[in-house]
Order: structure tokens, then C-alpha cells, then sequence
């Protein structure tokens, strides 16, 4: 059984599968970003707390996330890193990122993880440092 959405961590180790047993509601209440994203990259899930953090406010959903959402991420540091470890079969990634957000330039964390779907695609788990 997933542990309750309320103590989920960016930082658990078996936060992929946790989050997967999740409705969209708690999703949506998780207290990091949260953005699902399928084979071709569109997006599937956009949860709150990466609306608040991002500023973005307009429908995602089968939006594609690096040309339409976050532009801001099309480069080789943060795309590149996605598209090198998803052609390799292994996307368990986790890096430091300097996001360019409204609020100004800002330390994030990002998990990235492979889903164990059919669709191939990806969860991306985001934190903004303080």
C-alpha cells in the first residue's frame, strides 16, 4: 500500500510507485510538481503545485511539454538529459536546474523516472529550493 499523498517526498525512493496508486485529486495535492508526460512527451498529468511554481495557468493536457509548456526546458541540459536516458532504456535521473519561472531564475530538483506503462513516457518530479 503507497504511503498517504500527504507524507509522499520527493526524496523517496519509491516515490514512482507511490505516486502511480495515486488519484488525480491527490496528485494534485502533493506538495511538489508533478508532470506526467507520455512517448511523444505530451502532457498526461499537470499537477497544482507545478501550475503555482511554473505560473502556468492555461490547459496542458496533450500540450506538448518542451515546445508549448516549458520552452524554458528545450535544451540539452534538461531535455537532453530526458531524451539520452529514455534511448538508453534507463530513466531514473535526478539533477539540480536553474528554472527560469516567473518569480526570476531559481534552484529546482528534478526526478525524472521511467513508467512502467505501455506508452513509454515519464514522470517528472519537480522541487524548487530555498
Amino acid at each position: 500500500m503507497a504511503p498517504s499523498a500527504t507524507r509522499l517526498t520527493i526524496d523517496m525512493p519509491d516515490l514512482l510507485a507511490a505516486v502511480e496508486e495515486l488519484s488525480p485529486e491527490q496528485i494534485d495535492g502533493l506538495p511538489f510538481g508533478v508532470v506526467r508526460l507520455d512517448h511523444e512527451l505530451k502532457v498526461v498529468i499537470f499537477n497544482d503545485m507545478e501550475r503555482r511554481q511554473s505560473g502556468y495557468r492555461k490547459e496542458v493536457v496533450n500540450r506538448s511539454f518542451f515546445s508549448e509548456i516549458a520552452p524554458c526546458f528545450n535544451n540539452p541540459d534538461f531535455r537532453g538529459r530526458i531524451a539520452s536516458a529514455m534511448a538508453a532504456g534507463q530513466l531514473d535521473i535526478r539533477f539540480d536546474y536553474v528554472a527560469d519561472l516567473p518569480s526570476g531564475d531559481r534552484d529546482v530538483d528534478i526526478h525524472v523516472r521511467i513508467v512502467a506503462t505501455d506508452d513509454g513516457g515519464c514522470w517528472v518530479f519537480r522541487e524548487i529550493q530555498d
